[in-house]
């Protein structure tokens, strides 16, 4: 070491006017404020000074601040300026359990320069809410030698499964995140993925990344039930293997420092959920309770491995058994899709909550009409639609239009390819007011946002509908001791007791081709935001709790008002009960896999986690109808769905999710079946193309350093196009499948097609296949019934493109014959005829025919126009405004 006085040093010395060498053991003064005299210094090393636990030994039980100085040599490999000011040297000393690293704290911003030189500090040893560092008092720097490799961050046999000691060994030193942290494991990559895209943090007020140990970290109530050891155990595991990525600097908005093209180049250079970070190098701190991660390189593309990709459709398996069909359900949520300011219908219900520009609004149409048409679903459920009415310029008009427009070709040939006018869809509309017209004045329930749902009338035709009221909570006013209302530093009320959930919108689909009817629900339910009245009880006895601007406790982790969801659980599951029949309930219901909302749905556990009961919330109405009264209800029956989504995803040995909060990913979204559809489930899954994403890949201008329309975040494509991922499922019937009912037939100016599933296993190439009507129409002469010849042996479904059949009742036979044409005859095969009833019925058009009553408060009952409808006589219409 060059014997060199420290800036430091010479400033001290200077100031008292006494000469201070460098290597002395008397300091005079120190340029930290802690730092008191020390009549002695002790030689020691950065290992000495780390130890084998999480604090230094060097300090005595209880002690924060050695007594003594101590001496240390190392060289520095990097310099902090901002975040922290400091720097950090290193120090081999051979022992795998303990860092090579150690932060030196100083008081003024170091010299880049420092980095790679040999340096001397003294100073004292101080544990800093968790982080063990020196407070330098006099630095002696020395040659520069080169800054050391990178150490490749690792785990070692007595780490076992915590992951906190990994990081502790590697406190203060400069590493390199690997492909692989554990050796132990060389035929699994456990690497580091990313927990939480680069994004504001709302904790620390400056943009970063969070990176979890070998998993994304799942929510504790995902796979595990609210409230218990499983769920805890897995929250506390999140922690330990979490790991926050900070620059030194705050980030500029929509910049990685440490991965410039990000921002140069982002639609190629993107960092979802799941991604693997390797070869990103820095150093490792802690501070606020967790580590952190300050890189010192910049890397590129090949540094980002993306194990869970970006995909222009869902992977779902939707192949179907020869003589059977697909029918695929999804959800979109289309993240407040607001066309009101932008000469939509006025919303009766709130103001504006979407796009804050005309740009803006354009850009998310566009995100997701490109969602919509890369789910390909035949049945669609929306949630966060403006509830704007269903008139010409209402929103679910407007985003149906768009939707439509990218399904163009008219050729009839072509009606089996993906850009058909076949694809096209029709809205489920509701008679709210009671006015007998479907139009702008009709909306869903109270809220300026509503659910809404899509379907393609090609594939099933609507059959009733309904809306399904939710629960309202009306209890009491959280007030304090002197019996006010609590409010918050804004003078807003902290809880009313008033709380409300968006209705259920609900349809019964006859399945065309086939004899089969499906009822589905689509749901949003409560959010985990903002409280109720349960969330509050005990509040007096919370040590150190602030009313005015405290969050309310969640020692289970379900958020905000999970008794509320409970109750608009049970009642979606009274009502649902009603209709009968195979079901499917979808959406947005608030509640991850285990919460107590989705136990009441599914299954509740004979053995719940000690101490817990499901409750249903106090003081909820239905209408005017009291629920449960002003004790809630404990809730002990289940509805005995079944998620679809978890199921298959098990059976992939995959995990769910479907939204990602902080640096937590879990099911919000999902597929719940009655077990009468679990044999039809062909597959489901979640489409990551949202949760997975940064917020800066959205349609908004907003937090991204850009003007407005030159957004380099934005494209016109799926990713981004709302916060929750989409839901699918696919079930699968047989052509002319009934369970007594006609099969339906849906034409299209009088153009069917009607399905023979051949089982007969003699089947011969060159056989004919024909089709016949009876009673046949008297006019005959626009009718054709075409004959197809077969093009392979064997089992096979052939289809009659049939036209001039006009609607009404009938019984079809179809059979196979074996041209012989040695004696010009044919001959019929017998075991080949299917006979099968029949309804010819015009497909819904744009226009569609929906019978719904106004809403009188008592669950949602069809009533007389529903009956008419039933009877296919129903006459409301859309009134064109």
């Amino acid at each position: 070491m060059n014997n060199t006085l420290s800036l430091v040093a010479v400033a001290i010395a200077a100031a008292l006017s006494a000469p201070v060498m460098a290597g002395t053991t008397d300091t005079l003064a120190s340029n930290n404020n802690d730092a008191v005299v020390s009549a002695s210094i002790i030689d020691t090393t950065v290992g000495q000074i780390q130890g084998e636990g999480f604090r230094s030994p060097l300090l005595a039980n209880g002690e924060y601040l050695s007594s003594e100085s101590y001496r240390v040599s190392g060289v520095v490999t990097a310099v902090t300026t901002s975040l922290v000011k400091g720097f950090y040297i290193h120090d081999a000393d051979g022992n795998e359990k303990t860092s090579d690293g150690l932060f030196i704290k100083t008081n003024d911003k170091p010299a880049a320069d420092l980095v790679g030189k040999e340096v001397t500090v003294t100073g004292k040893i101080k544990e800093d809410y968790g982080l063990t560092l020196l407070m330098a008092d006099n630095i002696e720097i020395g040659a520069h030698v080169g800054t050391p490799a990178a150490t490749p961050l690792h785990k070692i046999a007595t780490d076992g499964d915590n992951f906190d000691l990994t990081l502790e060994r590697h406190e203060g030193m400069l590493v390199a995140l690997p492909a692989d942290i554990d050796p132990a494991t060389p035929t699994v990559s456990e690497s580091m993925r990313v927990a939480r895209t680069f994004s504001y943090d709302y904790a620390a007020r400056r943009n970063n990344m969070v990176l979890a140990y070998k998993r994304p970290n799942m929510q504790p109530n995902q796979e595990h039930i609210a409230g218990s050891e499983a769920s805890l155990a897995q929250s506390k595991q999140n922690a330990n293997y979490r790991l926050v990525v900070e620059s030194d600097n705050k980030p500029d908005n929509g910049e990685i420092p440490y991965y410039p093209a990000f921002k140069t180049d982002p639609q190629n250079n993107y960092i979802r959920i799941n991604d693997s970070i390797i070869g990103l190098e820095g150093v490792i701190h802690y501070s606020y309770g967790e580590y952190r991660f300050i890189p010192t390189n910049q890397i590129d593309d090949s540094n980002v491995i993306h194990n869970t990709d970006r995909t222009k459709s869902p992977a779902l398996n939707d192949k179907a058994a020869d003589g059977h069909f697909a029918i695929r359900l999804a959800t979109q949520n289309v993240l407040n899709y607001f066309n009101s300011p932008y000469g939509g219908s006025a919303n009766q219900h709130g103001d504006n909550r979407g796009a804050e520009s005309q740009i803006e609004f354009e850009q998310q149409q566009a995100k997701i009409v490109k969602a919509i048409y890369g789910l390909n679903a035949d049945i669609i459920g929306l949630m966060e639609i403006e509830n704007n009415g269903f008139g010409d310029f209402g929103a679910i008009k407007q985003l149906l239009n768009a939707i439509n427009s990218e399904y163009y070709d008219e050729d009839y040939a072509d009606r089996n390819k993906e850009r058909s006018i076949h694809n096209r869809y029709v809205f489920v509309g509701f008679d709210s007011n009671g006015d007998v017209v479907i139009n702008e004045h009709d909306s869903i329930g109270g809220d300026a946002i509503t659910s809404g749902m899509l379907y393609r009338p090609s594939k099933v035709s609507l059959e009733s509908s309904r809306i399904i009221e939710m629960p309202r909570q009306d209890a009491p006013t959280i007030t304090d001791e002197s019996g006010a209302a609590i409010v918050d530093n804004k003078g807003e009320v902290r809880e009313s007791g008033k709380n409300y959930q968006r209705n259920t919108v609900m349809a019964t689909f006859r399945l065309n081709n086939t004899g089969k009817s499906l009822s589905v629900a689509v749901n949003h339910f409560k959010s985990k935001g903002s409280t109720c009245w349960e969330d509050w009880q005990g509040w007096e006895e919370w040590k150190g709790f602030d009313p005015v601007k405290d969050r309310v406790k969640d020692l289970d982790f379900q958020g905000s008002c999970e008794n509320f969801r409970v109750a608009a659980a049970v009642q979606l599951g009274e009502q649902m009960g009603k209709v009968g029949g195979d079901q499917v309930l979808m959406g947005d219901f608030n509640s991850y896999a285990q919460e107590d909302p989705m136990l009441v749905l599914t299954d509740i556990p004979a053995t719940l986690p000690e101490n817990k009961t499901i409750r249903a919330a106090r003081d909820t109405f239905i209408g005017k109808k009291q629920q449960f009264g002003s004790s809630g209800a404990e809730i002990t029956q289940s509805f005995g769905y079944i998620n679809a989504v978890s199921l298959k995803d098990a059976e992939k040995q995959q995990s769910s999710w479907s939204y990602s909060y902080n640096d937590e990913i879990g099911s919000l979204d999902h597929m719940l079946i009655t077990p009468s559809l679990k044999s039809r489930l062909l597959d489901a899954g979640d489409w990551h193309i949202n949760a997975a994403e940064s917020p800066l890949f959205d349609y908004s201008n907003k937090y991204k350093d850009t003007v407005w329309g030159n957004n380099p975040f934005y494209a016109e494509t799926a990713y981004r196009s709302s916060d929750h991922d989409s839901a699918i499922i696919a079930l699968n019937y047989g052509y002319g499948e009934t369970d007594g009912n006609r099969v339906l037939l849906s034409s299209k100016s009088n153009r069917f097609e009607v399905a023979y599933p051949i089982t007969f296993a003699g089947a011969k190439k060159g056989d004919i296949a024909s089709i016949q009507f009876s009673p046949m129409p008297e006019d005959l002469s626009q009718i054709a019934l075409p004959k197809v010849t077969l093009e392979k042996d064997g089992t096979q479904t052939v289809f009659f493109d049939v036209n001039g059949i006009p609607e009404g009742r009938y019984t079809v036979k179809m059979s196979l014959t074996q041209a012989d044409t040695s004696v010009k005859a044919t001959t019929m095969f017998s075991d080949s005829v299917v006979k099968m009833d029949v309804t010819v019925q015009k497909r819904d058009g744009v226009k569609t025919e929906v019978t719904v009553p106004p809403y009188d408060g008592s669950g949602g009952s069809t009533g007389l126009w529903g009956l008419l409808s039933l009877l296919g006589l129903g006459f409301i219409r859309r009134n064109r405004k």
